[in-house]
């Protein structure tokens, strides 16, 4: 369902960009013990991997804490700043 990528290899990413993941994904895992996510390890390597197809993981992140596991408002945050919105075309 959200962020299918989960599953995906690790794509290298920034420090920064880990420390971010890594708060969000403490948050859908751990806070809010989201079923989408079953490791902190694979939403890592999801957030990795988004970071690396261009998806702003800094903007979808405040997004999904903001969300304080609105299960609607995160998938929304998805809708507004993953894989998808990285990927339009305009």
């Amino acid at each position: 369902m959200l962020l299918p990528l989960l599953a995906l290899v690790f794509a290298g990413c920034t420090s920064a960009e880990e420390s971010v993941c890594q708060e969000l994904c403490i948050e859908l895992v751990t806070n809010c013990e989201y079923a989408a996510y079953p490791s902190l390890e694979s939403c890592q390597q999801g957030c990795a991997y988004s970071a690396s197809e261009g998806v702003d993981v800094d903007a979808e992140a405040a997004c999904i804490l903001d969300a304080a596991c609105d299960t609607f408002a995160i998938i929304e945050c998805e809708h507004e700043y993953g894989l998808e919105a990285a990927t339009e075309t305009p």
